[in-house]
C-alpha cells in the first residue's frame, strides 16, 4: 500500500462501511495515533517541565497535513498544552470532525476511501463520511498477523497500530479469540523488549497521559 501511516491504516481499519467511528473508544485511539504521529516525526514535543504537556516544535509539513486540524488546535494555544486541554479536542465535535474529515480525504485522494455526502438536516449544513472501499483493510491485517502471529521481524508502527486497534477493540472484528491472545502475548513481550524501550517509552506516556494506560 502507498506509504499509509499507522494512523491512517488504523482509519481504514476501525471505521465501519458507512464512514462512521461507533465508540468513544475508536475515536480516543484515532487522537492517540494523531497525537503520537506528531510527536513521532518532531512536530510537537513534551514540555520541558512537564510530560502532560506539549508544545509545537516545528511547521507541519505537507505530507502530514492530514494532522492539520490537531497540530493547529495545539499551535493556537499561548502556553504549553495540558492533558485536560488537549483532551477536550477530541470531545469537541467541530474539532473532532476536521480531524477525522482531513484524515478521511487524505484517503479517498489515495484512492483508499469513498467520499459519502450526507443529505442536510435542519438548519445544518450537509456533512461527509469517508468509507474505506472494499478489502481495502486485508493487505494491511496481513501485514499484523505476518509480523505479530506468525512471528516475522515487527517493525513500530506495526507495533503502534495494533496497539490502537486492540485498546479500541476493533482488532476482534479481524482475529478470533486465539490469534486475540497471541496478540496480546506478542504485545506484552514487545513492550519488555529494549528495541522498543525509547519509543515504547513515548509511544505509552501518550497513550497514558491523553487516552488510557496501555
Amino acid at each position: 500500500m502507498k506509504n499509509l501511516s499507522y494512523t491512517q491504516e488504523y482509519y481504514l481499519c476501525a471505521v465501519n462501511d458507512k464512514g462512521e467511528l461507533k465508540t468513544d473508544a475508536i475515536h480516543g485511539a484515532l487522537f492517540a495515533g494523531a497525537v503520537f504521529e506528531l510527536l513521532d516525526n518532531g512536530y510537537i514535543e513534551f514540555a520541558a517541565d512537564k510530560r502532560e504537556r506539549v508544545v509545537v516544535s516545528k511547521p507541519l509539513d505537507d505530507a502530514f497535513a492530514y494532522l492539520k486540524p490537531l497540530y493547529d488546535f495545539i499551535a493556537s494555544q499561548k502556553k504549553p498544552l495540558e492533558r485536560t486541554s488537549i483532551t477536550d479536542f477530541v470531545f469537541n465535535a467541530k474539532h473532532r470532525n476536521e480531524l477525522i474529515s482531513t484524515i478521511g480525504s487524505s484517503l479517498v485522494v489515495l484512492g483508499y476511501a469513498t467520499e459519502l455526502p450526507l443529505p442536510p438536516q435542519g438548519l445544518l449544513k450537509s456533512k461527509t463520511r469517508y468509507a474505506p472501499k472494499a478489502d481495502v483493510e486485508k493487505p494491511i491485517i496481513e501485514k499484523i498477523r505476518a509480523e505479530i502471529i506468525e512471528d516475522e521481524n515487527m517493525t513500530n508502527e506495526t507495533f503502534y497500530l495494533t496497539v490502537l486497534l486492540t485498546h479500541s477493540n476493533a482488532i476482534h472484528n479481524y482475529f478470533n479469540k486465539i490469534e486475540s491472545d497471541v496478540l496480546e502475548k506478542r504485545l506484552a513481550e514487545v513492550r519488555n523488549s529494549d528495541a522498543f524501550a525509547v519509543t515504547r517509552e513515548v509511544f505509552e506516556s501518550v497513550m497514558a497521559a491523553f487516552v488510557w494506560e496501555v
